[in-house]
């Protein structure tokens, strides 16, 4: 299923507002969507609208009827409304098919509508890093109420008080702000690990060392977690209850501002762990901006700090990018951050 369920009831009323006849869908369908198909005549309104829906999903092409109604009916209140969450969501970058390769491979029993609507709720926490005016650095993600970790080569060189976190930041393909998101300045940096020389070279010298894990945690202002968002606080992105292995093959999920615009989903495999511990590598598409992002398993269980794709000249969309194992950076805090964070 494309849709989350608030979505697929949005899109049932958008599609009955702007359609009010059989005709009228008929019409859109066959001519903008390609398909020789409407519901049965005798339901009406929401019941016709909703079983088009169901259809389109069953058979892959809600995206074609999305952009059908748009084409249809460009001009509708409802339609556009609608547009704007649906083309504006990090949902987008999951396509129906991996969708379901993530839910046959988890080892939770999940469908993919709690699925989904668990990567809602992490996205709400996955942050751009910018400068004061709106410079994109990277991206970082809150893991206590007023934390947010990052790379360290993220902030290198910066002021920490020119620093800022937005979250929500929402734009629609033709590069059109729905929402400009909710800008919080940085305060402080509480604990800090540099890159290693190593990381930029290939074939890599040496393993990077425990002291060289490239993060950064940054105090937020306003404590940003404590949010409301309808009638839940924004929240924080809590480390993996379990260790993880890093089996290769397993599923690997990025999420990130790539290039410093609106969030997307990377999708694809783990590789393995180097020995030391401090570096794990995986197949997926980042791109400069990336750096800083949560990389988490199939079932959205946070493992990893994303910070470089493959240094190769020629290799941005990457073969081998990594990220820094939780675990290693846990390890390597002093227990007052610990405590700061609730690791301990």
């Amino acid at each position: 299923m494309e849709l989350e369920g608030s979505e697929r009831e949005e899109l049932t009323h958008a599609l009955q507002g702007a359609f009010t006849s059989v005709e009228d869908l008929h019409r859109m369908v066959t001519v903008k969507c390609g398909r020789d198909l409407v519901p049965p005549v005798e339901r009406e309104g929401a019941a016709r609208a909703r079983a088009l829906v169901h259809t389109a999903e069953a058979e892959g092409w809600t995206d074609t009827l999305v952009r059908g109604a748009q084409a249809a009916a460009p001009g509708h209140p409802r339609i556009r409304r609608f547009l704007q969450t649906y083309f504006s969501s990090v949902q987008r970058s999951v396509s129906g098919s991996a969708l379901a390769r993530i839910i046959q491979a988890s080892k939770q029993a999940l469908t993919p509508e709690l699925w989904r609507d668990r990567l809602a709720t992490l996205s709400r926490r996955v942050c751009r890093v910018e400068l004061e005016g709106g410079r994109a650095l990277g991206t970082g993600f809150l893991v206590a109420p007023d934390v947010v970790l990052t790379n360290s080569h993220v902030i290198e060189h910066r002021w920490v008080q020119a620093l800022r976190v937005r979250f929500d930041l929402k734009v629609l393909p033709d590069r059109i702000a729905v929402h400009p998101g909710r800008v919080f300045p940085v305060a402080a940096c509480l604990a800090q690990s540099p890159h290693s020389p190593a990381d930029l070279m290939h074939p890599r010298p040496r393993e990077a060392t425990h002291d060289e894990l490239d993060y950064a945690f940054l105090q937020i202002q306003d404590a940003p977690g404590e949010e409301l968002l309808g009638a839940r606080p924004r929240g924080f992105i809590p480390l993996s209850a379990s260790p993880t292995s890093f089996t290769p093959g397993v599923l690997a999920l990025v999420m990130q501002h790539p290039k410093g615009r609106p969030m997307q989903v990377a999708l694809d495999t783990f590789q393995g762990v180097n020995r030391s511990l401090t570096r794990v590598t995986y197949c997926t598409n980042t791109h400069p901006g990336s750096s800083g992002s949560p990389c988490f398993t199939q079932d959205l269980e946070l493992v990893a700090l994303h910070h470089s794709g493959d240094p190769r000249p020629g290799h941005e969309a990457a073969e081998d990018d990594e990220g820094i194992p939780l675990e290693t950076i846990r390890a390597s805090l002093s227990p007052g951050v610990l405590r700061r964070l609730g690791w301990d």
